[in-house]
């Protein structure tokens, strides 16, 4: 196992036991004797996220105010979020070391999708047409001997709601602002906000995380949904929007069409030698994303709405290297 798997694996046991909130009990004996034996390591979450102010400085600031991660919510997320289970693993000789029995993200929704929940039979020709989708949209990623595996599913089968709110993303200048940081937004109250009143809730379907053992990449293949507002001020501006996968030439989603999820693989890894020997960059491959995507009730100006725009099949890919100058 090289530094950056080893490091990864240590970055994530310790984040998610930081988690705030997080519900975390004592193993008794008997317990601990259960866990003996087997492999991996298998994390059940409850976590509720707020930062005041994230300030980034280049020479001015870019300032995010009042971000708050949990589980669904009008009104900014309050609620948990919870039912999460990681099973984090190093990969063996057999498919069946990992705890999450080799059934990755593609697999896992196409099947879970096409089940129902309260009865447990399974829709095959919507098993099949999620499959074919699924199959469409994945780039294939071998687990090897070595390679580390983290991958999170809910602990009870159904897709696990989360909620992202966003007070505002603003602008500021370097003169001054120095002895501001940790209040900048209300400091520099007349500066340009580029985004206010953001709320987005949806539903995470499967999410794999695959670090090869041999070379330096991060491969991330998730599946999620994704409805909400926002306002743009320094547009005048402001709009709804869903991100989901129920219409079009692929479609993943159950028979009823009331769950549908858009796909994300994005495999990061170090471009080497890029402005020379020695000279490294941040290679980040957005291998897919796709799905449907709405853009409901856009007001401009006066507040008055323009209509509404609907995007069917859109599909993403792009290179991209990123360094700093």
């Amino acid at each position: 196992m090289n530094t950056f798997t080893r490091t990864l694996l240590v970055t994530a046991i310790a984040a998610t036991s930081f988690s705030a909130s997080a519900d975390l009990k004592p193993l008794n004996d008997g317990a601990m004797g259960d866990v003996t034996g087997q492999a991996g390591v298998t994390i059940d979450l409850s976590a509720n996220v707020e930062v005041k102010e994230i300030a980034y400085q280049d020479k001015g600031f870019l300032v995010i105010d009042g971000l708050k991660l949990g589980g669904h919510s009008t009104a900014g997320a309050t609620t948990a979020l919870d039912d999460i289970r990681l099973t984090i693993d190093v990969a063996g000789t057999a498919a069946d070391d990992l705890g999450n029995g080799g059934v990755f993200a593609g697999d896992y929704v196409a099947a879970a999708l096409a089940t129902d929940p309260a009865t447990g039979a399974q829709d095959s020709a919507q098993l099949a047409a999620n499959a074919a989708a699924v199959d469409g949209v994945e780039t294939s990623q071998a687990v090897t001997d070595g390679d580390l595996v983290i991958s999170l599913r809910s602990q009870s089968g159904a897709p696990v709601d989360y909620g992202l709110g966003i007070g505002s993303i603003s602008l500021a200048k370097e003169a001054d602002n120095a002895a501001n940081i940790g209040n900048l937004s209300a400091m520099n109250a007349d500066s340009t906000v580029l985004v206010s009143a953001m709320q987005i809730d949806g539903y995470l379907g499967p999410v794999d995380l695959i670090v090869q053992e041999e070379a330096n990449s991060l491969n991330i293949n998730a599946y999620f949904n994704a409805t909400g507002a926002v306002t743009l001020p320094f547009m005048g501006t402001s709009l709804g929007f869903e991100l989901h996968n129920r219409r079009g030439d692929s479609v993943i989603a159950n028979s009823a069409g009331t769950m549908s999820f858009a796909h994300a693989q994005v495999d990061v890894s170090v471009k080497e030698d890029h402005f020379g020997a020695g000279q490294n960059a941040l290679a980040v491959n957005v291998q897919d994303f796709s799905g449907d995507l709405d853009l409901t009730n856009i007001t401009m100006g006066n507040g008055a709405s323009i209509g509404s725009l609907y995007m069917t099949d859109v599909a993403v890919t792009a290179e991209t290297v990123i360094y700093g100058h």
